[in-house]
């Protein structure tokens, strides 16, 4: 299934893990919890960015989908038990102790994958985590979230950001593999 757009204007696009209903709301107690709301993420925003790949024109779109069609997406469980901080740019994040290698080899997959449509992978390399707050100031969680989320991970999801005037929105276009 191709999704409909509009050739003059980019889409500013990810794949991400997006968690279900019962995984968001328990990320979301903890960022709650972690973070007293300062700065802090959306509930129905939270997700954990695998690839991204930015504003994309309806060709490299095109392009990504057919690449992406027949993806196989391992299932794992994904355990975010841990808070981490990165200073230079504020970010609070949740993440895990121990990431599935599955997680890594998706990611891997998804790269090659679209770097045969001329995708560049962004630098840093991929680091599993679920941002929890932005311009964070802090206190940073020094203990463990009191219980670890257990997230099944078993779909990538296509997701647009698109910029409202104040806060930004993001839209699920599609999974891998497709919803029945």
């Amino acid at each position: 299934m191709s999704l409909p757009v509009n050739p003059e204007k980019p889409r500013r696009l990810f794949l991400a893990l997006w968690p279900e209903a019962q995984e968001r709301q328990s990320i979301a107690r903890l960022a709650a919890r972690a973070t007293g709301r300062q700065r802090r993420i959306a509930d129905d925003l939270l997700h954990l960015t695998l690839v991204f790949l930015g504003k994309t024109p309806a060709d490299r779109l095109a392009a990504y989908e057919a690449a992406l069609a027949d993806l196989p997406v391992p299932e794992m469980e994904l355990v975010l038990d841990r808070y981490g901080y990165w200073p230079q740019s504020r970010i609070l994040w949740l993440g895990s102790s121990h990431t599935p290698p599955e997680l890594y080899e998706l990611v891997a997959e998804l790269h090659r994958r679209l770097r045969d449509c001329g995708f560049a992978p962004e630098e840093p390399a991929f680091r599993a985590h679920v941002t929890l707050a932005r311009r964070f100031s802090g206190p940073v969680p020094t203990e463990l979230p009191p219980v670890p989320i257990r997230w099944r991970v078993n779909e990538v999801a296509l997701v647009e950001s698109t910029p409202p005037p104040r806060i930004a929105h993001y839209e699920v276009l599609r999974y891998w593999p497709e919803r029945r």
